[in-house]
């Protein structure tokens, strides 16, 4: 076999980073933008909170879609339609969201953000949803580009961050009143570029994953990239001949639940409390670690395709360690706004 790649097939390997951006472009976007968000929208402190559990109800999504694979295993599964429509929505979403973004109205006696949460709700179906359907896809190629689905979503979590960064640290300014009331009255001051415009540049980003895909789908650069059947074959006997069977029932059981578990507390709790967390030591802190906690996902991701394989007993001893720190946020959400250390260096 030629290990030499010619031109084809490094723009097959870009043209894949770039389709796997649409994984969680707008979703992590919508989350590195909350800094600018809550300064106008009614919610304040408790939109993150409210964007959390919008967006992991969209976890029904995948599932609905594993029960049909389950019960219609007989039939092919085919990813490609699901991949348009969850890239087309999601481009929807980031127009709509440019013009609605603050659109709000008055539900049980509160103001809320209704087109907000409206349109995180359908971009976490449509996100969830191609965790599944693009692994489906991308197992139609060769090995050498499987590593382009981590790459890309890598990048879904990089270039939100550096919009965010791009934009600048709009935030609020307290100068007293006009009238002698001795009180004070909070300004604004905008960003280097509007939420608007922001979420404009998310549209762009798939635009660009689509185009990517339908050059995938549509021309012949990709002849070559995809698997022969003698190729899954060998691939398969050499996986099954090859690899030691270490992991015992009991292992896979806890650590299918340690899984569950991190994944509740990155995506679930960490998203809900990170407001109250970080909020009270200031707006300028709030947006440091928004745009830079991302960076941590890429970089671990990065780790992970360098060597993907550890011991479990490193594996046990990251998880306590993740969960120490979780426990110390937790301990500062429930003091909050009053956390331990707030106004001090």
């Amino acid at each position: 076999m030629n290990h030499r790649w010619n031109l084809n097939q490094y723009i097959t390997y870009v043209l894949l980073t770039l389709f796997f951006l649409a994984s969680w472009t707008d979703i992590n976007g919508m989350f590195a933008e909350l800094p600018q968000i809550i300064l106008t929208q009614p919610e304040s402190w408790k939109l993150g909170a409210n964007l959390a559990l919008t967006t992991n109800l969209g976890n029904i999504a995948p599932f609905t879609l594993v029960l049909i694979k389950f019960f219609y295993r007989k039939h092919e599964f085919n990813p490609v339609p699901i991949n348009y429509v969850v890239i087309g929505i999601g481009m929807l979403s980031c127009l709509l969201l440019t013009f609605f973004w603050s659109y709000t109205t008055i539900v049980v006696n509160q103001r809320r953000s209704t087109a907000l949460l409206i349109l995180a709700f359908s971009l976490s179906l449509l996100d969830c949803t191609s965790s599944i359907s693009f692994a489906d896809y991308i197992h139609r190629f060769r090995k050498e580009y499987i590593n382009t689905i981590f790459l890309g979503e890598s990048f879904a979590f990089i270039l939100p961050s550096l919009l965010a960064i791009a934009q600048g640290n709009g935030r609020l300014h307290c100068i007293e009143a006009i009238n002698g009331t001795n009180k004070t009255e909070a300004i604004y001051q905008s960003p280097r570029f509007s939420v608007s415009i922001y979420f404009l540049c998310l549209f762009i980003i798939l635009t660009i994953s689509l185009i990517s895909f339908i050059l995938l789908r549509w021309t012949s650069i990709t002849r070559n990239a995809y698997h022969t059947e003698s190729e899954t074959s060998l691939e398969t006997i050499d996986t099954i001949y090859s690899q030691p069977k270490s992991l015992t029932t009991p292992s896979y059981i806890l650590l299918s639940l340690l899984c569950s578990y991190i994944s509740s507390v990155v995506f679930g709790f960490l998203l809900a409390i990170s407001t109250y967390v970080l909020m009270p030591y200031g707006h300028k802190i709030f947006y440091l670690g928004t745009i830079i906690s991302p960076w941590m996902l890429t970089i671990v991701w990065t780790l992970g395709m360098i060597k993907p394989v550890l011991r479990q007993r490193y594996v046990y001893i990251l998880i306590t360690l993740g969960s120490i720190t979780f426990a110390f946020s937790m301990y500062v959400a429930l003091k909050s706004p009053c956390p331990p250390w707030v106004d001090t260096t």
